[in-house]
C-alpha cells in the first residue's frame, strides 16, 4: 500500500487565553509568525508526524517572491516547529540559463548538506510532451514522473473549446473549470515507486511504495514543489497573499 504525506493548510489553536488578539495568538517572541502551511503523514513520526513549511521570502519581500516564482524560482523553508526555530530542510534554486530545465537542491537542517536535487522539465520540450519531473537523491539513480496521464491530456484537449466558454460563464456568473491533469507517477528502472496526486478534501498528496527507501525530507520538498506548480486554474500553495503576521525569513532581509 505504500506511505502517504499530506500537505495542507495550517490550522492555528483558537483560543489561547493570554492572547489579546488573534495577532498574538500567532506570533512568537521573536516576532515571526507560525508557519502557513504543514505536511503530515506517518513518514514523518519521529516529528510528531507533521513538519511545517512556508516560502523563504527574499529582501523585497511578497512582491519580489512573486515576481521571481513567474521564472519558476523556489526558496522554501521547512521546520519541525510551527514557530519555524528549527529548520529541517529547505528547497533553493539553481539559476537556469538558456532555456535550461528549472532545477531546485534540497539540503538538510542547518548543516546546509545536500539531500538531493529535484528537475522540472517544462512540456513540449527536449522531446517530451507532458511536464517532466527527475527526482535524484544524492548519489542515487534518479526517478523520472510525467505530469498527468495521456488518456487524461487527450480528454482534456478534446474538450478545450468547451473549457473556452465555461471560462466566459465563470467569469459573469461563477463556476469553475475542469483543472488539468496533475497526477505524476514516478518510475525507477520501469518500476512505479511515487505516486503525486490530489486526495480527499482538496489536500495533495504524495505515496512511496517503499518509504524506507528515501529520506523523508526529499520527498516532503518533492511535495512542496509539485503542488507550488500547479497551474494557472490550480491552487499553488505558495502563491497566494501573505497571512497579517508574515515576514521575510530571518536572513533575507
Amino acid at each position: 500500500m505504500g506511505t502517504t504525506i499530506v500537505l495542507r493548510r495550517t490550522h492555528h489553536p483558537a483560543g489561547d487565553k493570554n492572547a489579546k488578539s488573534s495577532r498574538d495568538r500567532t506570533e512568537t517572541t521573536d516576532g515571526r509568525g507560525r508557519a502557513r502551511y504543514e505536511i503530515t503523514g506517518a513518514l514523518l513520526e519521529d516529528f510528531g508526524g507533521r513538519v511545517y513549511l512556508d516560502r523563504e521570502l527574499p529582501p523585497g519581500g511578497v512582491k519580489a517572491y512573486k515576481t521571481a516564482r513567474k521564472q519558476g524560482v523556489r526558496s522554501i523553508g521547512m521546520w519541525t516547529d510551527p514557530h519555524r526555530r528549527h529548520r529541517w530542510a529547505r528547497i533553493a534554486t539553481t539559476p537556469a540559463t538558456g532555456g535550461a530545465p528549472q532545477r531546485y537542491e534540497v539540503y538538510g537542517g542547518e548543516q546546509e548538506h545536500l539531500l538531493g536535487s529535484i528537475q522540472r522539465e517544462r512540456s513540449f520540450t527536449a522531446g517530451h510532451l507532458r511536464t517532466r519531473w527527475l527526482l535524484q537523491p544524492q548519489g542515487q539513480a534518479a526517478a523520472v514522473g510525467y505530469k498527468g496521464r495521456l488518456a487524461w491530456w487527450c480528454i482534456w484537449y478534446l474538450i478545450f473549446p468547451v473549457q473556452c466558454v465555461l471560462g466566459v460563464a465563470a467569469l459573469i456568473g461563477g463556476g469553475d473549470l475542469f483543472r488539468t491533469p496533475r497526477r505524476t507517477g514516478y518510475r525507477r528502472n520501469g518500476t512505479r515507486i511515487l505516486d503525486y496526486g490530489r486526495g480527499l478534501q482538496d489536500h495533495f498528496r504524495l505515496t512511496a511504495t517503499n518509504p524506507e527507501d528515501w529520506d523523508p525530507r526529499l520527498l516532503a520538498a518533492l511535495l512542496a514543489l509539485h503542488t507550488s506548480h500547479d497551474g494557472i486554474m490550480g491552487d499553488s500553495w505558495d502563491a497566494g497573499a501573505p497571512d497579517p503576521d508574515e515576514q521575510a525569513s530571518p536572513g533575507t532581509e
